[in-house]
Order: structure tokens, then C-alpha cells, then sequence
């Protein structure tokens, strides 16, 4: 399947831009909160990490039956990276799956931008295509159920590495 080209995502408050390296120096303050980690583990990311981990996220999965698409959210008013969003896109049977991820910084939390990232990101993928969604959330992280829920995800009774999978239901079952 020929996957489509990542273009920037505009919403009312913010521009998700494609990732680059050049976001790793200033995303390397905006994930430097240690309370990012409280459910996902894991430590803030050194420069040398992150741009070694955009470098593959560029790059793309091996053997092209995936796509990665990744973008960091810029607030309009100020020009803040406030966080990411991403989506790894596959097609399974009839259907063509993301798996959606998002972080906001939490100096930016509570304020609607995860949802709103999120959103805008929706949109791209739906009109892509996109026929269902997955995103796999911690048991107690409140805030990103929140985020799911709003979308139109729900929780399932499948647990992966601790993390309950929440699924959209594909276009047949909302018909």
C-alpha cells in the first residue's frame, strides 16, 4: 500500500509540524518533566537519544507493511512545542489500523491541547483512510482515557505490557 505524505495539521490553537531533527534540541526541554514517565516508564530523553530516535522515526519501519507518521505540536500564540503526536498505520484484513500515541508537556496539561492535537491528527488519518484506531493507555492515567474517549475510542479487555488497549470501532459498526 503506497502510504500517504506527512503535511503540517493546522487546529484553532495549534500547528502540528511533521518531525525533523531539528525539533530535538527544543523537544528535549519539552519531555525533560520527569511526571511525563509516572505510566509510560522510561526517563527524559538526552539530545544524543532523541535525535538518535527521530533519526529512526524518520526513517520508517522495515519492510513497508508499516508507516510511521510523527508530529510535534507548536502553540500559535507563543510558538511553544508543547508535545507530539504519532500514528503507526498498517493495513489488517479490509481494515487500515493506527495506533495513535500523544504527550503534552505537563506545564501545557489541562488545558484541551492533547485533545486537540489528537483530533486534528484523527482527521488526517480518517481522511487517509484510516478505518479504526487503537491507542494503549495505562490503567490509571485518567487524563489520557480522557483524551480516548473524547475521540471515540473505548477500553477493551485486552492488556499489553500493562496497558489496556482502547479501540475505535471501524467504519461498519458505526454505520
Amino acid at each position: 500500500m503506497p502510504w500517504p505524505v506527512i503535511e503540517p495539521l493546522v487546529s484553532e490553537r495549534l500547528t502540528l509540524e511533521p518531525l525533523s531533527l531539528d525539533h530535538a534540541r527544543p523537544m528535549v526541554d519539552v519531555l525533560s518533566d520527569h511526571t511525563l514517565y509516572t505510566f509510560t516508564g522510561g526517563e527524559p530523553p538526552s539530545l544524543a537519544t532523541l535525535t538518535a530516535r527521530y533519526g529512526s522515526q524518520l526513517g520508517g519501519p522495515a519492510g513497508g507493511s508499516q508507516a510511521w507518521f510523527n508530529w510535534v505540536a507548536r502553540r500559535h500564540d507563543s510558538g511553544t512545542l508543547i508535545g507530539f503526536v504519532q500514528a503507526t498505520v498498517a493495513s489488517q484484513g479490509q481494515d487500515t489500523l493506527a495506533e495513535i500515541a500523544w504527550v503534552i508537556d505537563p506545564a501545557h496539561q489541562r488545558r484541551g491541547f492533547a485533545s486537540e492535537a489528537t483530533a486534528a491528527l484523527i482527521g488526517w488519518l480518517h481522511a487517509q483512510g484510516v478505518t479504526r484506531l487503537t491507542a494503549h493507555i495505562h490503567p490509571e492515567h485518567t487524563a489520557s482515557q480522557r483524551v480516548a474517549y473524547r475521540q471515540g475510542l473505548r477500553p477493551t479487555s485486552s492488556i499489553e505490557d500493562g496497558e489496556v488497549r482502547w479501540e475505535s470501532p471501524s467504519h461498519d459498526e458505526r454505520s
